[in-house]
């Protein structure tokens, strides 16, 4: 059921339980089947939008506050679908790493970069229990917008407002998505991280988990286009890396600092 919900957090194996297609047979399929892309990106289009459709009748009838947890429950099952989508017709290849204890993880603040449009699907089908911090210029796209207010994710309006609705979030044991970089990579393989993750966290004294994103292709970075054909199979590797402990007397700007140098070494040796 496509517009269905789930009752309980995903599992680690949820996007590799159906067999995966060989990589040569992926990239045949994906380079003569752009139809394939192309229906990928519709039910992911479609999808936003009835979920925007939703929202609005939900306004317009003053049905009061949707249930949160039901709603990021729905849309992680969307996100799986689309995923889906994109691996059993070799279009990309997923790798997770580290993981295996996801299902635990409590008022942390997950801190990845950010390659691609994807890290946000990918992280959330991996972390249960996940909030995110959006740029408030998703709430201009119908695409995005729906999903986002549905599940009550947290604004970055201004940076009083998010990091009390952060702190708020973990303290409730609720786990935070972050990325310190504020936006995709501008220059690869990293961008300049704000401190604002770190002053977050350390208003609640909560830890920063590290994830770690690789992918060999652009394709989902910053020039992404629904329309624009891809080279498959492209290859994502996800990666829960270092945990950093914060306090109140945490110097967040250092600790940032820190942490990104962290994300640098990691991406240099790797590549």
């Amino acid at each position: 059921m496509l517009f269905g919900t789930l009752s309980s957090p995903p599992s680690n194996e949820m996007l590799n339980d159906s067999p995966s297609l060989p990589s040569s047979v992926g990239a045949a399929t994906c380079r003569n089947n752009y139809i394939l892309q192309s229906l990928a990106h519709a039910y992911f289009i479609f999808s936003g939008l009835w979920l925007w459709f939703r929202w609005s009748l939900r306004s317009l009838l003053h049905l009061g506050p949707s249930n949160a947890s039901k709603e990021r429950a729905g849309l992680v099952h969307r996100f799986q679908i689309y995923l889906s989508f994109l691996e059993h017709w070799g279009i990309i290849q997923f790798e997770f790493v580290g993981f295996e204890e996801a299902a635990s993880w409590q008022g942390s603040l997950i801190a990845p970069n950010h390659p691609s449009i994807l890290d946000v699907l990918l992280v959330m089908t991996r972390i249960p229990s996940l909030n995110c911090v959006m740029n408030a210029k998703l709430l201009h796209n119908p695409v995005t917008s729906g999903g986002a207010l549905l599940c009550h994710f947290i604004r970055n309006t201004s940076l009083r407002h998010m990091i009390k609705e952060c702190k708020e979030n973990l303290k409730s044991g609720d786990n935070v998505l972050i990325f310190p970089e504020g936006t995709r990579t501008i220059t690869p393989p990293l961008g300049t991280f704000y401190h604002s993750y770190a002053l977050a966290a350390k208003s609640a004294s909560a830890p920063i988990r590290t994830i770690i994103i690789e992918c060999d292709s652009d394709y989902f970075g910053r020039k992404f286009s629904y329309f624009k054909p891809a080279h498959c199979p492209m290859r994502f590797r996800l990666t829960a890396g270092k945990v950093f402990q914060t306090t109140p007397t945490t110097n967040a700007r250092s600790l940032s600092s820190e942490i990104e140098n962290y994300f640098l070494a990691y991406l240099a040796k790797a590549h």
